[in-house]
């Protein structure tokens, strides 16, 4: 049933159908030239998005923490039509997070689109055993971060007066998070409201900040990072209306929509991509 946590990897490289010549299958276009810099992308589904931009003939900043898979994906410089440049970097902190996207506008020469995908649990655990250093480190990496790119990435896009920022939230965020991981969800709650104060304060600009809220999807953060066994995997995909997890593909879709034209008149939203979860 859940076949799809063994094979992410030839997801990933199949996301591209090489007879299109609009890019993904059933994605909309994103206009070739664009500026695009991917925090998390060494992810399952920052990997599905750099794919689904192989056709962009995109500039992209690609952002890993500590990956090689990356790196393997990425071949003299270009992911298919793409030029692609590498950035490892942490962000914990304003400095790094600012940083990051200073270097990537002084490569590019500007910024179009900011998309965030990067997050992490430092503990899953109970919430009865959370220490102060635990809830500190997930609220920093989860929601802290994000802004600070947000702050920094709005400063250029002011200037130039249009871009757009995807942050990413949880679908579990609006149901109070799971037991073992309340800091995680409690950051990704807070990303819903800064998405609408950034897209407020973006709008006269030009600028439209959206988030993605995925549900179950099939990833190695559930099953590496969780500790969750086919069984446990296969007993929570049953939850889901649609009776299956989501595929990296289905959050990467959902992106290139909202970078593509037919996404210029969505601002301040947080779009759920979980298969009817929690109806």
């Amino acid at each position: 049933m859940l076949s799809e946590y063994c094979l992410i990897e030839a997801e990933a490289r199949a996301v591209v159908d090489s007879r299109s010549t609009g890019g993904a299958r059933g994605v909309p276009r994103v206009e070739g030239g664009k500026r695009i810099l991917v925090v998390g992308a060494s992810g399952d589904m920052g990997r599905a998005v750099l794919q689904m931009l192989a056709r962009s003939r995109a500039k992209v900043g690609a952002h890993y923490n500590k990956s090689t898979t990356l790196k393997r994906q990425v071949q003299n410089g270009r992911i298919g039509n793409s030029k692609v440049k590498l950035y490892a970097a942490d962000l914990s902190t304003q400095k790094n997070c600012h940083a990051l996207v200073d270097a990537f506008v002084e490569w590019a020469g500007g910024i179009d689109v900011l998309i965030q995908l990067s997050g992490n649990i430092s503990r899953p655990i109970s919430w009865e055993a959370l220490s102060q250093e635990d809830w500190l480190a997930d609220l920093n990496v989860n929601l802290s971060g994000p802004f600070f790119l947000s702050q920094r990435a709005m400063f250029y896009m002011m200037k130039a007066g249009r871009g757009r920022i995807l942050l990413t939230s949880t679908a579990s965020a609006k149901h109070g998070g799971g037991k073992n991981s309340m800091a995680y969800g409690v950051a990704k709650a807070g990303i819903e409201c800064l998405v609408k104060g950034l897209a407020r304060e973006g709008a006269p600009h030009g600028i439209l900040v959206n988030a993605i809220a995925p549900g179950f999807i099939a990833t190695q953060f559930h099953s590496k990072r969780m500790g969750r066994d086919r069984g446990a995997l296969e007993q929570r995909a049953a939850l889901v209306p649609l009776k299956r997890a989501g595929r990296p593909g289905d959050v990467a879709g959902l992106i290139l929509y909202l970078l593509s034209s037919g996404g210029s008149f969505i601002t301040g939203e947080c779009i759920s991509v979980s298969g009817g979860d929690w109806l």
